[in-house]
């Protein structure tokens, strides 16, 4: 059970994923009033930090798995795709019609099978949980596993390692995978570090569940943070979040957009809203020294050409 993650968890992870995933660096920037921190999980060979938590998992995998399915809006199926063709393994993947298709291309050109269905992340969460009885495959959670959460949980490890004392670590929060392996880390390596979760306005659902003590569910979200629209905390991360988030605010659409202009013109990076989230609060309000989760950059061509018109205005 997820009960069970641990620094030690997390760093028996880490060690697991090396061969596998890129360390990726830490970037030291001076803004205002705070020194970012900053961690580019964009510049992973799939694009975002999901590859983490797809290798932990699968790499404990017996030698006889009949193959594996996913349920992703994009970054969590392209992970699985692609640590299923390293490992020589069929992936099938549950993805929204509405899918950015470059995400969708790259898990299709990886070899994984595709399967469409609506836009609602429970309704992907349900048939694979079907395709998972009918088939016999394993099941890949992009967060409620314990080492899903595990291997994602190491962005935080590295990021603390690296950077040592944090006054404040910011991370994106969507099922809770990210940022409850990275709470994990960050509280043990740095125990007075606030930790702050990240949302978009229309999909507050962890801001509203620790505000009633109690897991909440919101409507499906718009926001074009299309990584971050799941509707409920994860019932294995949400007591992992309860204990160890210090709070959770609300991002806007159009911030993420700047957050994307501000780093595609201070630090030549591409990122993706969902990437920008955490980012974008810090901009907003950073004190001190502020890790920060970049979590994937995986942007459509036609927002990117936006953000670079931005960016040229800017």
């Amino acid at each position: 059970m997820i009960e069970k993650l641990s620094l030690e968890l997390i760093r028996e992870a880490a060690s697991k994923i090396q061969p596998y995933v890129v360390r990726t660096p830490l970037l030291r920037v001076k803004h205002e009033a705070c020194e970012l921190l900053l961690k580019p999980e964009s510049l992973q060979p799939t694009g975002a930090f999901k590859l983490r938590g797809a290798f932990s998992k699968m790499l404990r995998l017996p030698p006889d798995c009949p193959g594996v399915v996913a349920h992703s809006s994009g970054n969590h199926a392209q992970a699985v795709a692609r640590a299923a063709r390293v490992l020589g393994l069929h992936a099938v993947l549950v993805m929204p019609a509405d899918a950015s298709p470059a995400k969708r291309a790259r898990a299709l050109a990886d070899g994984a099978e595709v399967i469409e269905v609506g836009s609602d992340s429970e309704e992907r969460a349900q048939r694979a949980r079907e395709l998972a009885r009918e088939r016999e495959l394993v099941a890949v959670p992009p967060f409620d596993d314990l080492w899903v959460t595990a291997g994602q949980g190491t962005c935080g490890l590295e990021l603390v390692e690296d950077a040592e004392e944090l006054d404040r670590f910011y991370a994106p929060v969507s099922g809770g995978g990210l940022m409850a392996g990275c709470a994990v880390a960050v509280k043990a390596l740095s125990p007075n570090t606030e930790v702050v979760g990240v949302e978009p306005e229309d999909a507050d659902d962890t801001r509203q569940s620790l505000a009633k003590g109690e897991r909440c569910t919101v409507p499906p979200p718009t926001t074009i943070a299309d990584g971050l629209r799941v509707r409920t905390p994860g019932e294995l991360t949400w007591p992992v979040l309860e204990r160890h988030l210090s709070r959770v605010e609300l991002v806007s659409d159009e911030e993420m957009l700047d957050a994307m202009v501000w780093a595609l013109s201070e630090l030549r990076l591409v990122l993706e809203p969902s990437g920008a989230a955490a980012l974008a609060l810090t901009l907003r309000e950073g004190r001190g020294r502020c890790g920060v989760i970049l979590s994937g950059g995986n942007v459509d061509p036609v927002l990117l050409a936006e953000v670079v018109t931005r960016s040229k205005r800017a």
